[in-house]
């Protein structure tokens, strides 16, 4: 389930309705107190709390008047779990929207701002006797079964998911008069809904340093909450076994003392309060001279954040599963050397290409905004009554952005490389790193990048660096690489945008590839070094991803055949594969490996011309 878009009414400074929408990766950018923080902290409201500070309705506003976060979803689930004992789907519980996304409005009121109230937004039945039915304990369910002659013979009368079906279903669609309405669910299925959204966590910039110091202890403590709910049912198992225990010594007791005091007995009554497991387990930090990382100077401490993302992100490109997480991080540039802020940057790149993830951070750095594919960034402005709005993704935000940040162009910029996407540029900047400790003539890609001279444009989207620096007029040379995709005879699958290119002539140069894509190009002993699998030698037109994603499956002992995989989980597993070939069995390449899998030599001749530019 993925966030698509955020709402925001009455709270700080987005008194009229405000709306931002989503990506896996999201960058928002804006001047100081036009309400960064603020959406970061709405988000965190909405998934984690249930009261706010007074001071978070916005100025102006009454009382009686509520703080509004509504977070609509999409990619739902065909299944989820919304009473406790059963799984439904929410097509079939009119839980969507007229988009099919689950929209969910939290209210927040009263002086106290508790969240007192909580809405589904959906296209949901109005006709009398069939618009309450979330309302209506089980007892309820059957006597309204009975009122309208449903017949709820085969049917499972201790789960109300199923009563509720039975009555919708016994009438015409029609006849439902379905409508936009507002669902109240907070006293229903709100807290069983909960366990299918997204885990939030937000780190904020301006942390106080104490001995509690949340800088060095949320993402453990995130991690450590994000390895229990991969454990749920056995947790759940463990506590229903605990509660059982000591329910049976407690009962054992109270019978005693109803031998000596009835009365006192009969006002005794085991109740168990819920558990959290979060709180079983602690980790503590410490270096040279024990001294803790909370103690630490910011610098430290944040170096620490930027390392928990980097090896996030290596833990899950090795293809653990985990659910869906939105990690939200203000202004990660905070005390930082700018070559730690590019390696976050990095870091929440290759977080966000896992389906599981979506990252939002906000920043003022032009180091890191001009590294941000444009589509991703979202420019905050406000007008001269205080209404804030997000700026429409063009090209006169994309200068309005440039001159607020201070972007200027790159003139020490020598090449552009233009290729499909970020694995691709994995595997050109590894691949020359290696080749280049041996070969004087091939550059190192990662080197050049980092330096400057070296600019990606990626097949997909456009950086603002590249946007920046075309917008200057530059006339600099380009080198395309593209995937073949198809076997011969038929023609690349990019062959008409190769011939474009080919045809401005100067040092505009494309290449395809001449096996399906860069991943036919890895040796085999390094595949199965890496995923320690035992794939055959690849073959030019082998689909290397999928063949290596179903080894990989396969090996993991899992009961669930490879076929028996949905479309969706085969593709999840197959881009985890696809991302790890470009990172870590690229790693294991040499020039030997490199001299058999691709002995046609296109791999140095793309490098050698791209480091011919750069001389």
């Amino acid at each position: 389930m993925k966030l698509a878009e955020v709402r925001i009414r009455n709270f700080r400074c987005y008194r009229d309705e405000f709306s931002i929408s989503f990506d896996a990766l999201t960058c928002i950018i804006a001047k100081n107190d036009v309400g960064k923080s603020s959406v970061l902290e709405a988000l965190d409201a909405f998934f984690n709390l249930e009261k706010l500070d007074g001071e978070d309705r916005a100025i102006g506003v009454r009382n009686t008047e509520a703080i509004e976060i509504t977070c609509v979803f999409d990619n739902i689930p065909t299944e989820l779990v919304v009473d406790t004992d059963a799984v439904i789907a929410p097509q079939s519980e009119y839980l969507l929207n007229h988009d099919g996304r689950l929209a969910i409005r939290k209210r927040f009121s009263g002086a106290a701002l508790k969240c007192e109230e909580i809405y589904v937004e959906a296209r949901h039945p109005t006709a009398p006797n069939y618009s309450d039915l979330f309302s209506l304990t089980i007892a309820a369910l059957r006597e309204r079964a009975q009122v309208l002659g449903v017949d709820l013979g085969g049917v499972n009368q201790t789960v109300k998911s199923a009563i509720r079906h039975a009555i919708w279903s016994s009438v015409p669609l029609e006849s439902l008069q379905l409508d936009d309405v507002s669902v109240e669910i907070k006293a229903t299925i709100w807290k069983p809904l909960q366990n299918a959204l997204p885990l939030y966590q937000l780190f904020r910039a301006d942390r106080p340093s104490s001995d509690q110091d949340s800088e060095a202890q949320d993402p453990i403590k995130f991690a450590i909450k994000e390895a229990l709910t991969g454990k749920s049912a056995e947790l759940e198992a463990v506590g229903a076994y605990v509660m059982e225990q000591v329910e049976q010594v407690t009962r054992a007791t109270i019978e005693k003392i109803r031998e000596m005091d009835p009365t006192l007995a009969g006002e005794l009554n085991p109740i168990f309060s819920s558990f959290n497991w979060s709180k079983v387990f602690s980790v503590s930090l410490t270096g040279e001279g024990q001294v803790p990382l909370n103690k630490r100077g910011s610098g430290v401490r944040r170096l620490f954040l930027i390392n928990f993302f980097r090896a996030k992100a290596e833990q899950l490109s090795s293809g653990r599963g985990a659910p869906d997480i939105i990690l939200a991080i203000e202004e990660p540039e905070t005390s930082q050397h700018p070559n730690n802020q590019l390696l976050l940057l990095e870091a929440l790149q290759e977080l966000s290409l896992d389906f599981a993830n979506q990252i939002v951070f906000t920043t003022h750095n032009p180091l890191l905004a001009r590294k941000i594919d444009r589509n991703c960034v979202r420019f905050l402005g406000k007008n001269d009554v205080g209404t804030r709005s997000v700026a429409p993704n063009d090209d006169a935000t994309a200068a309005l952005i440039r001159d607020t940040l201070g972007i200027l162009p790159n003139h020490n910029i020598r090449v552009f490389v233009g290729v499909e996407g970020p694995n691709d540029v994995e595997f050109l900047n590894r691949i020359s790193e290696i080749l280049s400790t041996t070969e004087a003539d091939i550059p190192n890609l990662s080197a050049a990048e980092n330096a400057g001279q070296l600019v990606y444009i990626p097949m997909g989207g456009s950086t603002l660096e590249l946007w920046t620096n075309r917008l200057e007029g530059l006339n600099l040379p380009e080198i395309h690489i593209m995937d073949r995709d198809v076997a011969p005879p038929a023609p690349p699958k990019y062959q008409d945008a190769a011939n474009r290119v080919n045809a401005r002539g100067g040092n505009c140069r494309a290449f395809t590839t001449t096996c399906r894509e860069m991943e036919n190009l890895i040796h085999a002993d390094a595949i199965n070094e890496e995923f320690g699998i035992a794939l055959a030698p690849v073959r030019d037109f082998d689909d290397v991803p999928f063949l290596v994603a179903e080894l990989v499956h396969a090996s993991s002992g899992s009961p669930n055949a490879w076929a028996d995989l949905d479309d969706e989980k085969q593709s999840r597993k197959a881009s985890n594969a696809k991302r790890r070939l470009n990172r870590g069995a690229i790693s294991r390449m040499n020039s030997v490996r490199l001299d058999h899998s691709d002995q046609s030599g296109q791999i140095r001749e793309w490098l050698r011309i791209i480091g011919a530019q750069l001389q």
